[in-house]
């Protein structure tokens, strides 16, 4: 993958409060790429994303104002963004190659 694209990913996966005193990564998608093939990295942020719409199911049913449900749907697309981010690069070089 290309550092351009692994960038691009990682800025999906990083979040800053709102008031901008504290940055965190939802993960750390350099790390995760350099010990794993991409392919592997996706199925991972998948089942992610999926554990998040169960979270989101849950909280939903619980309490459908609690600002908690904000936060899950933001990381749940953040990760969905960083999902195609991915696949659309690998698409890329495998038609380059």
């Amino acid at each position: 993958m290309t550092r351009k694209a692994i960038n691009l990913a990682q800025d999906y996966l990083t979040v800053m409060q709102s008031n901008g005193d504290r940055v965190f990564q939802i993960v750390n998608i350099e790390f995760l790429l350099r010990r794993h093939p991409p392919e592997d990295v996706i199925t991972f942020l998948q089942r992610l994303h999926k554990d998040f719409g169960k979270k989101l199911k849950r909280a939903l049913m619980k309490n459908k104002c609690d600002p908690w449900v904000n936060d899950i749907v933001a990381r749940r697309f953040r990760i969905k963004m960083a999902i195609n981010t991915i696949k659309n690069n690998l698409k890329k070089e495998a038609s380059v190659a």
